[in-house]
């Protein structure tokens, strides 16, 4: 009885084992159908991304409507000045605005998500061209209104001498507050306003140290900004045990209020003294990131395009040599992508006048056009564009 019994059990399993078979076997038509379901289903997403793209306001608009735009933007600003009342205006504006959007003019929409709007709020606070203009701006007007009180101007004076001589920039800023401000609550809404994504390809031992080398420079560099100045796409997380030091031009040291800004951030004047001090630590730990391609490089940013400045750019590799730090190549993609340039082929006159005044001065005259407040095609501020530094 027992082997009639085993031998039952021993049929039904192989009955289950058959059956099982013959479901998970597919054959060739099979496979061609699904392999068809698959290509309908790429082609039915590739048409609607599409449709997505060419639908989407904020995608790169054309120079006439650039041109228009502008134009616009100037006649909304200036009539809204001439017209009396605080709700009038409002109302004027709104109406300006509505009959741009009518005719097609790339204008932002009325109604945006709370938190788009707090995120072009603080980009508009925290960007670093119009913080710099507005606090040359506050000293030459402190510096002019207090011109016959010695008393208010000696400080401002005072202060004026202690730029010239303090040597902060070359030894990474203010140590003393520059985690706090890294880690700023408002550096994350700059870096979703683009937004900004590191991506780590290897760990980093925090017994040594290291010089990353930042490609593309852009026109501002406002990824190495975001992902390696601030926290706010957690540098710290991914690398533990390293402290990072955004090294940028000694030009912006001297600018006043400015400086003090970016040198509780951490920042450092790029320089090989700089270079020295920081990467002096014996136990380690310390990094450096240097935007390789410079005022050169910004020369030749442009969008869908990443044209790099490498030729005699070897400072870097010596001073990684001299003080035992070990090279890390970072490269953004998307950075180019923020803001459109003028053309300004190599040869051109606009390119040789651009090359020296960089040779005097140091400092590249991108002309840049980005967006406004209010419109995508006329402005000073950054584009919405992904930049992932890898």
């Amino acid at each position: 009885m027992a082997g009639k019994e085993a031998s039952k059990i021993s049929s039904r399993a192989e009955t289950k084992e058959l059956k099982k078979g013959e479901e998970g076997h597919k054959t060739r038509e099979d496979l061609l159908r699904e392999v068809r379901e698959l290509r309908d289903e790429v082609a039915l997403l590739r048409s609607t991304l599409e449709e997505i793209q060419s639908k989407d306001v904020t995608a790169r608009p054309t120079g006439t409507k650039r041109l228009l735009t502008a134009l616009a933007a100037l006649t909304i600003y200036n009539v809204i000045y001439f017209i009396p009342g605080f709700y009038q205006r409002i109302l004027t504006f709104i109406s300006l605005l509505l009959l741009a959007k009518l005719i097609g003019l790339p204008f932002a929409p009325l109604q945006v998500p709370s938190r788009r709007r707090v995120q072009m709020l603080v980009m508009l606070l925290t960007f670093a061209p119009l913080n710099m203009l507005e606090n040359l701006t506050l000293y030459f007007a402190y510096l002019w209104y207090f011109r016959g009180n010695w008393l208010m101007l000696t400080p401002m004076l005072l202060y004026t001498v202690y730029i010239y001589f303090d040597r902060n920039p070359s030894r990474g800023g203010y140590r003393w507050c520059k985690k706090f401000c890294r880690n700023l609550w408002f550096h994350k809404f700059v870096a979703e306003y683009y937004p900004c994504k590191l991506i780590k390809t290897a760990d980093l031992d925090p017994k040594n140290n290291y010089v990353f080398g930042y490609h593309p420079h852009g026109i501002i560099g406002v990824g190495a900004q975001a992902n390696f100045g601030t926290d706010s796409t957690g540098f710290s997380e991914l690398f533990p045990g390293i402290d990072m030091t955004l090294m940028t031009l000694k030009l912006t040291f001297k600018i006043p209020f400015f400086r003090e800004w970016v040198m509780a951030h951490g920042l450092a004047s790029c320089g090989s003294k700089s270079c020295d001090y920081i990467l002096s630590s014996a136990k380690g730990g310390k990094a450096l990131m240097i935007v390789i391609g410079g005022a050169a490089e910004s020369l030749d940013a442009r969008p869908e395009a990443m044209d790099l400045t490498l030729l005699n750019r070897k400072g870097f590799v010596r001073v990684a040599l001299k003080n035992g730090a070990h090279l890390v190549p970072v490269i953004s993609f998307g950075e180019n992508e923020v803001f459109a340039g003028i053309p300004n082929e190599r040869g051109s006159i606009i390119r040789k006048v651009q090359h020296w005044v960089q040779k005097k001065t140091g400092v590249a005259p991108v002309v840049f056009i980005g967006r406004g407040i209010f419109n995508y095609a006329f402005g000073v501020l950054p584009h919405r564009r992904a930049i992932t530094s890898v």
